[in-house]
């Protein structure tokens, strides 16, 4: 019932699948503001990842790759707050933004400790230094 003509299923990385999908009908996959995209990923990722024990990373007609450079705009600063006091912990994200935030600060803090920590429905990313305590760290 959707017009989609482009289906791509190819390895990211050792534990990663990048399925790609394209076409005239894919903004609807999206849905407003990404919620049938973040419904549609957490039930892919749940096949497969019980079936075959791969992540999975789902781009649709770019939504993902526009997703990714928005949040590296916006963590730039945040960044560049942490080099310079050590440590910070994000706003919460929803959905794969939080995923995308772990990775995205993960490959600009390669020094950093960078975690994903969970209260009730919020995801935010604590980062500081390796081997220390954050659970009592609430400054931004």
């Amino acid at each position: 019932c959707f017009d989609l003509d482009k289906f791509e299923v190819k390895k990211y990385d050792e534990e990663t699948v990048f399925i790609k999908i394209d076409g005239a009908d894919a903004a609807l996959l999206i849905g407003k503001e990404g919620y049938r995209y973040n419904a549609l990923n957490y039930m892919m990722y749940n096949w497969v990842n019980q079936k075959y024990g791969f992540k999975v990373r789902l781009e649709i007609a770019e939504f993902l790759k526009s997703q990714e450079e928005m949040l590296r705009n916006f963590l730039a600063p945040f960044i560049e707050k942490v080099r310079v006091r050590g440590y910070g912990k994000t706003k919460p994200f929803n959905g794969i933004l939080a995923f995308l935030a772990l990775e995205i600060l993960r490959e600009a803090l390669p020094d950093k400790y960078v975690a994903l920590r969970e209260r009730g429905d919020e995801k935010y990313v604590v980062i500081g230094d390796r081997h220390a305590d954050y659970s009592s760290n609430s400054d931004s």
